[in-house]
């Protein structure tokens, strides 16, 4: 890790920094003005706010009218046409559109041709790990204890979203926030310091502390990802086990630990010192647990949650350790090329076409991800009908008002009527989701386009007039 540190260039921060950052949170400036238009009232709003709670369930889907007016296929058809033809594009623009509720084809441009995908790999991702393991899945941290040696070992078990200290348990303002902090090191520390007193009578002892991440073997780092990521503090390693995704201090894109397992066991043993508890050294990696016995565990957020972070705030440290926590649930390694065999594996399981389809990374980082338009509809489809996903909807942010679409729709047609997962990398622009028409009519829309020149404004111009015209369409079939 320290090779990727020192081997990004000044020049590449200044040369990229600003455009790279899209990679990283799929953000660009939409078209603010002044005083923004009003934001019309639409099947996926809400009627009053709603304090967010651990899996909230299907609410936008339950809003959606199956008897709503369909549009003209041929209409939508020549719309997406278009949008290829757009000097703004180019010929590798592919596009699908289908009925979200029946799965009638609106538009197919080349749809079933797979392409780059960016961080709507994370749409993907998020289908497959919760079909497989349930929204209420949850991850483990442990910690044992070696009488023989007075060891306590902080195990890793996937969750790299742990508080520093007392975890939140999704009290927290912004539902998309829920995930971040819901367990922490603090009260692991706690029920440590209870088991030495009542187990060993003798807690006022120094004991060592260390870390085990042997269940994810990495790399921690994956080859895929360019060494900007790290340095520009838009991801951190994947190592099963970290404190606000390796994060060192607060924010979201800021330096990230090199080391997150021995990081998050820094931060355990101050908080077994603030309890009392005398430590022996640093933490280290641990040897050997033949002889330990579990004296504390917390459990992560429901995946459900962790779900909703990821593809709001397109964590890409977070998709990535999904997707490695699949991987390990299916008899797979956690490795890039385990989830990738895993994550293909439920997708087959769904029914859902992986012709093409091609994964290196469960983030979208990787230039080499091939994932056609059909996939991405056909797994909103797939979600549709799965009744894990049955939030999926909710976890996706609302354009104009939530996460990556927050900006980008503010004032436009699509605001309030368009649920989405953007996706930018060099060359590459992406966006995938559902989206109801002026009838009420839902459809699952997806847009991929690589081999563009540099910069995303204009092909995401291109993308959100054609997405404008789908919102404001009366066009009935």
């Amino acid at each position: 890790m320290r090779g990727i540190i020192a081997g990004v260039g000044v020049g590449m921060l200044a040369l990229g920094g600003g455009y790279l950052f899209l990679d990283a949170q799929d953000v660009v400036p939409g078209w603010i003005t002044a005083q923004p238009a009003e934001i019309p009232q639409a099947p996926f709003i809400t009627a009053s706010p709603v304090a967010p709670a651990p899996v909230q369930g299907d609410d936008a889907a339950a809003g959606l009218d199956a008897d709503a007016p369909r549009p003209s296929a041929s209409e939508v058809q020549a719309l997406a046409e278009a949008v290829r033809e757009d000097s703004r594009t180019g010929t590798s623009t592919n596009i699908s559109v289908v009925d979200y509720l029946d799965g009638t084809v609106y538009a197919d441009v080349d749809a079933a041709d797979p392409q780059v995908p960016a961080s709507t790999t994370k749409l993907i991702t998020a289908v497959a790990a919760v079909s497989q393991l349930g929204a209420d899945y949850t991850t483990t941290t442990e910690v044992t204890w070696d009488a023989s040696t007075r060891t306590l070992t902080l195990v890793a078990g996937g969750d790299v979203m742990l508080a520093a200290d007392a975890g939140r348990y999704g009290d927290v303002a912004s539902a998309e926030d829920a995930a971040n902090g819901w367990a922490g090191l603090g009260d692991l520390a706690d029920e440590v310091v209870a088991a030495l007193d009542s187990v060993t009578g003798d807690g006022a002892r120094a004991v060592k502390v260390r870390v085990d991440d042997d269940a994810f073997p990495g790399p921690a780092w994956p080859k895929e990802w360019p060494d900007y990521a790290f340095t520009m503090g838009y991801a951190g390693p994947v190592s099963g086990l970290a404190v606000n995704g390796a994060r060192l201090t607060e924010g979201n894109y800021v330096a990230r630990a090199e080391d997150p397992s021995l990081h998050a066991g820094s931060l355990f043993v101050e908080r077994l010192q603030e309890r009392g508890v005398t430590v022996k050294g640093e933490a280290t990696r641990a040897s050997s647990r033949a002889r330990a016995v579990e004296v504390a565990a917390v459990q992560s957020a429901p995946l459900a949650e962790v779900a909703r972070h990821l593809l709001s705030v397109s964590d890409n440290t977070v998709a990535e350790q999904v997707a490695r926590n699949l991987a390990l649930a299916s008899g797979e390694p956690a490795t890039p090329a385990g989830e990738a065999r895993a994550i293909t594996a439920a997708l087959e399981a769904l029914g859902v076409t992986v012709d093409g389809l091609e994964l290196h990374d469960g983030a979208g980082f990787s230039d080499r991800n091939q994932i056609s338009p059909a996939t991405m509809t056909g797994a909103l489809l797939a979600a549709r009908d799965e009744p894990s996903l049955s939030g999926l909807l909710d976890w996706l942010p609302l354009a104009g008002l939530e996460g990556t679409v927050a900006e980008r729709y503010e004032g436009l047609p699509p605001a309030g009527y368009w649920r989405a997962k953007t996706g930018s990398l060099t060359g590459v622009t992406a966006i995938a989701g559902v989206l109801v028409t002026a009838d009420g009519r839902p459809l699952a829309v997806a847009i991929l386009a690589d081999g563009m020149p540099y910069g995303q404004d204009a092909p995401m111009g291109a993308f959100d007039d054609f997405l404008g015209a789908l919102a404001e369409c009366g066009c009935e079939g």
